[in-house]
């Protein structure tokens, strides 16, 4: 018999879900997955999920039984070593709109100027009266057990980028640090001494593979690495397999390549085959639309990046370029006065820092202060599963001051400022 008391972190992000098992003594981790989050049936973006349950009949109950479907299968999966240990706390940090779909309540405010949700605070509500853990074998959730969600601190800044403050200790006052969570909505934090301002720019998926014609997952046949060494294309594969796809650390370090050998412009736009003079130009091809770069042809298929895929990528850096002006602005900071720069989101364990200076998603000079910190926003739910952090990160949400982008003539010369590679 197993009398362990046992808590479950959920990290809900809008492309993918990722999950903790965790012993209570001690928050030791005993287990992790992820998953898809299968909302993107409804639309890839924050948006058009709002609209689904808006304008679709049953819409919010769709998206809601998705979410808290998935969450129990993985509560299935991290459980099966562990049959006789009852879960008695779940967290849950999320963006906004995903917190209000976890919890069936409307995000319909958040599809409309001003973009306010219908709550901000943290919700503690019973597992079950959530939709969590319904026909999971009996005894895997204790009688009583809670799902906590994390507060908001504004907008489209939700639950997660809490928890990354809560992970990162940003309420600490005596340094200038920036934590940027790339992900589909990607969250800015700044704090300032300790004075913590934040913002979204909505990024897009590529940063996590979305919506790139071969992406996928960081899992094994993930190109994760790609250099060009004397016009040779050199590939690093998950699991050292053959290519399936590309995951959103080889896109940055394929466009950074790109870029330096020249196949790709400053300006984004990809070169035809006509136009380089060495033996890269064998590996652009063009469909009579758009030219695409093969980075490998294997027995699985051809894995190629293509324009659309270089645009995306080029959309997603420059909105948080553009984020990150405007908080700096707002908090008469240069450059210069950041001391540490946080890459959060799983995307970060496999990417080197020079990339994502080659492509501009960070300045030059930051290159000495980039920590990457993995699914911060996990670690933050997971250090909320004992009570005693709850008070933290909900001052901390409540006291953050929250930017709009929205509408902001300085957001849009900013977005076009940084456009360029």
């Amino acid at each position: 018999m197993d009398n362990r008391e046992l808590g479950i972190a959920f990290d809900i992000g809008t492309t993918s879900i990722a999950a903790s098992l965790i012993d209570m003594s001690g928050l030791k981790t005993l287990a992790t997955v992820s998953a898809p989050n299968p909302q993107r049936a409804w639309g890839a973006d924050l948006l058009a999920r709002v609209r689904v349950t808006t304008t679709e009949e049953d819409g919010l109950k769709k998206l809601t039984d998705a979410v808290t479907g998935e969450c129990t299968r993985m509560i299935a999966e991290l459980t099966t070593n562990y049959p006789d240990a009852a879960i008695e706390t779940i967290t849950a940090a999320g963006n906004t709109v995903m917190t209000h779909l976890l919890l069936g309540v409307s995000p319909a405010p958040l599809g409309k100027v001003p973009y306010k949700p219908a709550f901000k605070e943290a919700k503690t509500v019973g597992a079950l009266q959530a939709g969590i853990g319904a026909g999971l074998p009996e005894g895997t959730l204790a009688p009583g057990a809670t799902l906590y969600a994390l507060p908001t601190i504004g907008g489209f800044v939700g639950g997660d980028a809490s928890a990354v403050a809560l992970a990162l200790g940003l309420q600490k006052g005596d340094r200038r640090v920036l934590a940027i969570d790339l992900g589909t909505n990607s969250e800015i934090l700044l704090s300032n001494h300790g004075v913590l301002s934040a913002t979204s720019a909505a990024a897009g998926p590529a940063f996590e593979a979305g919506e790139i014609g071969c992406g996928m997952v960081a899992a094994p046949g993930a190109i994760e690495g790609v250099k060009i060494v004397d016009e040779h294309v050199e590939l690093a594969v998950i699991g050292g397999t053959a290519p399936k796809g590309i995951c959103g650390s080889g896109l940055v370090e394929a466009a950074s390549a790109l870029i330096e050998a020249g196949v790709v412009q400053r300006n984004g736009q990809m070169a035809g085959a006509d136009e380089l003079d060495n033996i890269l130009s064998a590996k652009i091809k063009s469909d009579g639309k758009e030219n695409r770069f093969i980075l490998s042809m294997a027995p699985s298929g051809e894995v190629a990046l293509t324009q659309t895929d270089i645009r995306s990528l080029q959309v997603a850096k420059s909105a948080i370029r553009a984020g990150i002006a405007i908080l700096l602005r707002h908090a008469k900071l240069e450059n210069s006065d950041i001391e540490t720069v946080y890459i959060a989101g799983a995307f970060g364990a496999h990417l080197s820092v020079a990339p994502l200076a080659a492509i501009g998603l960070i300045e030059p000079e930051w290159q000495e202060r980039i920590e990457f910190v993995g699914d911060a926003a996990l670690d933050g739910a997971v250090l909320t599963l004992s009570g005693d952090k709850r008070d933290t990160v909900e001052k901390m949400a409540e006291e953050a001051k929250y930017l709009s982008l929205s509408g902001s003539a300085h957001f849009q010369r900013d977005f076009m400022k940084y456009m360029d590679f």
